[in-house]
């Protein structure tokens, strides 16, 4: 009988470790696992952040052209209204010159 008992307990024991040895297991695959997981998630992030990254600088861009194309414009206008206004105050000029000669030719002919 005592025999049996050493034998029960032997066999408990050996269940007892092959039972840590599965848990043991158990638990470096659910490690492995859980760093393949974060891995992977911290991949999708990076492409996730990688193309928010790229939206937010074409759009970026999209902005700066619009506020140079608008400062263009702008300026377009201004150099416009400046050229229309320095060609009229030249032609006004001319005008009165040309009015000038004519009256001197009037003049000598008189």
């Amino acid at each position: 009988m005592r025999d049996s008992i050493i034998d029960d307990v032997m066999r408990d024991i050996r269940l007892c470790e092959e039972n840590a040895d599965a848990v043991i297991e158990q638990a470096k695959q659910q490690s492995k696992d859980a760093v393949l997981a974060a891995q992977a998630q911290a991949d999708a992030m990076r492409a996730e952040n990688k193309q928010k990254l790229k939206e937010i600088r074409n759009q970026s861009r999209l902005d700066v052209e619009k506020r140079v194309r608008d400062r263009r414009e702008t300026l377009m206008k201004k150099g416009e209204a400046a050229a229309k206004e320095l060609i009229d105050n030249k032609n006004s000029a001319v005008e009165v010159e040309a009015d000038n000669i004519v009256e001197t030719l009037v003049q000598s002919y008189k």
